[in-house]
Formats: C-alpha cells, structure tokens, sequence
C-alpha cells in the first residue's frame, strides 16, 4: 500500500522528513492520510462477530469497571454484572471475538485497574485482582502475554474514598492497607510474524528517540487521570495517543470495543490510523460523535446501529 505523504510533513522543499518531527523533537500531530472511522452501536459480544477476521492490527480499549462505577442503565451493561467470575467470564467473549479480528502479529492493549473494596461491602478489605485474571484468561484464549506497563494514575487513590486524607484502617497504625495508585496496560500478542509495513508507513510512523525512550519503559507517571464529569471512567486522549503510536503504523485498522466517548478513536484519527469502535449506551456515541468533530479536525465519525 502506498500512502501519500501528508504536506506538513515534508520541509519546505518536499523532502522527508519535517524537523518537528526529527528525532529528539516531538511536533504537532501527524497530518493523517484519508482514512475512515465507524462507532457501531451495541453489545460489543454479538457486534464484534459482524468483524472480518485479521481486519484489525491494534485492538485499544479499558473495559468497565467491576461493580466500582455506575453506568447507564443499558441492557447489557458488563460493569453492572455483580458476579466477579461472570463478569470474567462475559469479558472472555469479547476477547475472544478480539483475538479473531486481530491480523497474526496484532496486539490487544487493555488499561484496567483491580478493584479494590472496602470492608462496610465485602466485611473485610479485599482487592480482585482483574489485571491478573484478565492475563490468565488472555492467554487461554492464545494471546501471548508480553510485560504490561504500570500506569501511576494520580487520581485514582480515591475510588472507595473520595476525599483527600481518607485511611484503609485506624490511621498513624500499622495494618493499613496499601490504596490503588495504579492502573495496568496490559500487552496481549496474537502470535503470528513480525509486522512488513511499506517503507511509507515506517517514515510516517517513526517516534522520535526520545520520545521512544520514554515511551517504551514499564513505568509511566507522567499522565494524570481524566475527568469523570462526561463518563464514569474516561482515560486520557493523551495516553491514547501515546499507545496508538507505539503500537500501529500509519494506514492501520484501529479497535475500541468499550469505545465510551470514543478516545482511542480520536487518537487513531490525528494520527493516521482508521478507527472502528463499539458503544452499548447510545448516549456515549452522540458524546463521542460529537466531540469527533471538535478533536479529530478535518474528520467525521460515522456512528451507526450495530
């Protein structure tokens, strides 16, 4: 596939590569090629199965939170389901569709969080570790587990107490209990060969050093967290934006199955990549329709009935 040189990427004498975008600087973004983004509008466990398979190279997405946030009343609603193991279990459908969709060599990149509860709900504290049975059950569907990142999200000490100075035990004793300060990107490979983009995609794609060296460490602590005000669990464009780069070249198929209002679609479109995305609550794909609009200039999503 030939992609056409975006014109801002070029010097003022056509020739590659711009300095904003030499190594050791990071520019604005990438000027996109043409390229089309849908949000389809349903459960993402029948949705998906309308995917062809190998369609995707790079599936992006934070599925809902277990039980810790309320969400629209939709039929469906996964983060509503009040069995932990159902909950897994209902995920494992969407993987599964994920892991069929993806081209050989594809990774799903999943940001999530454990849920950590306190004793007035389960009698006593306790923490599910999601980040970890998502892993196990990952690679029972295929996947390979790669090392995920640690994400120190600085607001989200708070989600079983939301003022400052709040303390898991008696406080000033020993006993208390460690609060959530971190978030997991988990790293799931569909196995198969190493990727051949054209060499125009390596050009468009190519992350400044940098800008790499900072990216392709284990521990990220320089993105805070997002609002809530718009949905119940946001996580940053900026971040989006940064896993998008990572992970996918310039002309790639771009997956959210838990789109929300639509992130990582965002992120796919300033960077040149194509974006589908799968909402079950109507009212988060007119939000994520129109905040498209204002964040992805010059581009349009598509928002259809699954």
């Amino acid at each position: 596939m030939s992609l056409p040189t975006p014109p801002h990427l070029l010097d003022p004498e056509g020739e590659l590569p711009n300095p904003l975008f030499q190594e050791g600087r990071d520019g604005p973004a990438l000027a996109p090629p043409p390229t089309a983004h849908r949000l389809l509008v349903g459960d993402a466990r029948e949705v998906l199965k309308g995917l062809p398979e190998a369609s995707v190279h790079l599936a992006l997405t934070s599925p809902p939170y277990w039980t810790l946030k309320r969400y629209e009343e939709t039929p469906g609603q996964l983060g509503h389901v009040q069995d932990y193991e159902a909950f897994l279990d209902e995920l494992d459908r969407v993987w599964r569709e994920v892991f069929r969709v993806l081209a050989p060599g594809g990774r799903l990149v999943i940001v999530v969080g454990d849920v950590a509860v306190a004793r007035r709900r389960f009698g006593r504290h306790l923490v599910f570790p999601l980040h970890a049975d998502i892993q196990v059950r990952c690679r029972r569907i295929g996947f390979d587990n790669l090392n995920p990142i640690f994400w120190h999200k600085h607001t989200n000490a708070a989600l079983e107490a939301q003022r400052p100075g709040f303390f898991l035990g008696k406080p000033y004793e020993p006993g208390a209990i460690i609060k959530t300060e971190v978030e997991y990107i988990l790293m799931q490979r569909k196995p198969g060969g190493y990727r051949r983009p054209t060499p125009e995609q390596r050009e468009l794609s190519r992350i400044p050093r940098d800008l790499f060296a900072k990216w392709f460490r284990q521990i990220w602590d320089d993105i805070p967290g997002e609002s809530t005000k718009a949905h119940p669990a946001p996580f940053p464009l900026e971040l989006a934006e940064r896993l998008v780069r990572m992970f996918s070249f310039v002309g790639d198929v771009v997956l959210d199955p838990f789109a929300g209002t639509g992130t990582t679609l965002i992120a796919a479109a300033r960077h040149g990549r194509n974006s589908i995305g799968v909402e079950l609550v109507p009212r988060y794909a007119q939000l994520a329709r129109r905040r498209f609009l204002r964040e992805a200039e010059g581009y349009a999503l598509r928002v259809e009935e699954a």
